[in-house]
């Protein structure tokens, strides 16, 4: 009956052990009937059964010893792998780069973290004030020590300063005996705040509002104003407790003051004297008996508004900025005034850009205020908007007789391809959202640049950088074999002097069709020409 072989095991080669697993000499189904039966067993397979079992309880008693030996060597084992792993893990981080990382690249990555280059114009209104210690500057002190010593001895960190009455919170000693408050915490941070900017100038914002000119209020504003000779750029939001009154500011409190910027459909009230202020932004209607400038306005060679009529944007810029150079205008609002039938000559605005974000009313506004206005001076042109413009601007460019030097525009405003026709002294060209709403080739957009067979002139002769934005989806994929073609078409018909144009090219593109170009055999025909060709991934 004993049929099976017995099985023999490897020893362990590390401590010698084997176990030899000698089965049960008698057929398992035998064994599965007697368990579900009563019958009695053979004389053989009693035997056999009490051998087994003499045999087998010390064999189990040798493994339950070994199987606590293994447990032990294996908590052993886990215990050292822990220990290594920590090691591991402890050497890793000790070894990280930015341990080696030298001061002068940590200050630029904390200026960039506290968004110290871009546009305060674009960030302050949206970013959080000063004195919130989750946010940068005051996180990044509390990594390190050395990242602190860093944070506090960089002074750029501290010089864009937002204040926001309703988010300093006012604490109290409750141990204090009555009526005798602590010094708030709010005013304690906005003190340690400014003193770290050293004497840099600031860009401040500020944002308090206040039913009343309380004592707290008060403290806000005359800590604030105590740096107000280092101001360069002053940002006023919808509060309406800040009023420069001469208990806070003298004539000579501004002496760095170079840009205002204003909520203007606020309660702020704005008295400023700041001979040095060239630049002035405001947004939304003009509340004009809260304003009060002791400035002279003939100074403001800079103006940026928003959120107006193009009447009301038109009468600030007549009636109070006559010698202005640069204006902005965005998100024109409808226009329900009549309309004037002689255009405005705006005689020194050399700069004039447009930006129109909103759909609603778009074309009517803008029409509006294009319509009414000549700008004889004019060198540099952007119009950011979705609306098909070619009309109005041949319009404006008749009127003013302008010589543009500069144009950025979107593609859906058509003025780069039938706007203008004076491209004699054009010098920089910008085309921003190509195929965002309608899907034109490439080849289609350079072909404006291209000399007609009938006309042996080349357009825009005097080009030397052009910008192409594009977005996807482009039906044409090879952009760059359309640019060769398109400068070699130029480089052909430019009356035999051998001049490439455009010199510079920079474009933007979708990763997978940025890759493209940069694989493509044409760029390194193009830079053989001599241009300078980027190409950037988005």
């Amino acid at each position: 009956m004993d049929s099976n072989p017995q099985v023999q095991t490897t020893a362990c080669p590390d401590c010698g052990y084997s176990y030899n697993n000698t089965p049960l000499r008698h057929p398992l189904p035998r064994i599965g009937s007697l368990l579900r039966t009563n019958d009695p067993l053979t004389e053989e397979e009693e035997v056999i059964f009490r051998d087994f079992l003499g045999d087998r309880q010390s064999i189990l008693s040798q493994l339950g010893a070994r199987i606590l030996s293994i447990k032990a060597l294996l908590r052993e084992l886990e215990i050292s792998q822990s220990e290594l792993q920590m090691a591991i893990t402890q050497r890793d981080r000790l070894l990280n780069p930015i341990r080696r990382m030298p001061p002068e690249l940590l200050r630029e990555i904390f200026l960039h973290g506290a968004g110290y280059y871009m546009d305060a114009e674009k960030h302050l209104p949206s970013a959080t004030h000063s004195l919130d210690l989750k946010f940068p500057p005051w996180s990044f002190s509390r990594v390190c020590r050395s990242w602190k010593e860093i944070i506090i001895h960089t002074p750029l960190l501290w010089t864009r300063v937002k204040v926001d009455s309703n988010k300093i919170i006012k604490k109290y000693d409750s141990h204090a005996r009555p009526k005798a408050p602590q010094l708030p915490l709010g005013l304690s941070l906005l003190s340690l705040y400014l003193s770290r900017s050293a004497a840099l100038p600031l860009t401040v914002y500020l944002d308090i509002y206040s039913l009343k000119w309380d004592d707290y209020t008060y403290a806000i504003s005359t800590l604030i104003a105590s740096s107000s000779q280092r101001w360069e750029s002053l940002f006023l939001g919808s509060g309406r407790g800040f009023d420069c009154e001469e208990k806070l500011f003298s004539s000579d409190s501004f002496p760095l003051l170079r840009m205002l910027w204003a909520l203007e459909n606020s309660n702020s009230k704005i008295n400023i004297r700041a001979p040095n202020l060239r630049s002035w932004s405001t947004v939304g209607v003009t509340n004009t008996g809260l304003i009060n400038f002791s400035t002279d306005l003939r100074q403001i060679t800079d103006y940026s508004i928003s959120n107006v009529s193009a009447s009301a944007a038109l009468i600030r810029v007549v009636g109070w900025l006559p010698y202005l150079q640069k204006l902005t205008v965005r998100d024109l609002i409808e226009d329900f005034t009549p309309s004037s039938q002689n255009p405005v000559k705006l005689l020194h605005i050399k700069e004039l850009s447009v930006v129109q974000t909103s759909s609603a009313y778009s074309r009517k506004a803008l029409e509006r205020f294009f319509c009414g206005i000549s700008c004889p001076k004019l060198v540099s042109l952007s119009v950011i908007a979705h609306a098909s413009l070619e009309h109005t601007i041949q319009g404006f460019e008749e009127r003013s007789a302008f010589n543009l030097e500069h144009l950025d525009v979107t593609d859906s405003t058509n003025i780069f391809q039938r706007g203008l026709k004076n491209t004699l002294s054009m010098k920089s060209l910008v085309i921003r959202d190509i195929g965002k709403k309608v899907v034109p080739s490439v080849k289609s957009i350079l072909s404006y640049l291209e000399p007609l067979d009938t006309v042996p002139v080349v357009p825009f002769p005097n080009l030397h950088r052009l910008e192409l934005h594009l977005c996807s989806p482009i039906l044409e994929l090879d952009s760059l074999e359309s640019l060769f073609l398109c400068v070699s078409s130029r480089l052909s018909s430019s009356s035999g002097n051998g001049s490439v144009s455009p010199h510079e090219v920079f474009i933007t593109a979708a990763d997978s069709q940025a890759r493209e170009m940069l694989d493509h055999p044409r760029l390194g025909e193009l830079r053989l020409l001599g241009m300078k060709v980027d190409i950037v991934a988005l």
